[in-house]
């Protein structure tokens, strides 16, 4: 046990040691979530293309009932679609926000 006030030199040297591992990690991390979100990014407008190149579908030939299904089942499917793309664009913010956290922890 030291006396005084002092600091233990090869403690710091850990802790400094550590500090250095977590920052590396988060700039490894911030890297290959900003890779993923470019990825996901380019193949979202690659669907976003192939989507508009297609027909509309014509349903004409079903039953009343069947239509009714269709609409509730196209209602629902839009109110889904609106949920997944707040939640990927908070997904997005969250790891933008990460990014910008690691970075200036790093710095």
């Amino acid at each position: 046990m030291a006396k005084g006030r002092g600091y233990r030199p090869k403690d710091v040297d850990h802790y400094i040691g550590q500090l250095s591992a977590d920052r590396d990690g988060a700039w490894e991390r911030a890297a290959r979530l900003t890779v993923l979100a470019k990825e996901m990014d380019k193949e979202a407008a690659r669907l976003r293309e192939v989507v508009a190149g297609l027909k509309p579908q014509r349903y004409e030939s079903l039953g009343p009932q069947a239509q009714q299904l269709l609409v509730l089942a196209e209602e629902e499917a839009g109110a889904v679609r609106a949920g997944a793309a707040a939640e990927a664009q908070a997904m997005a913010d969250a790891a933008d926000e990460a990014g910008r956290q690691a970075r200036d922890a790093a710095r």
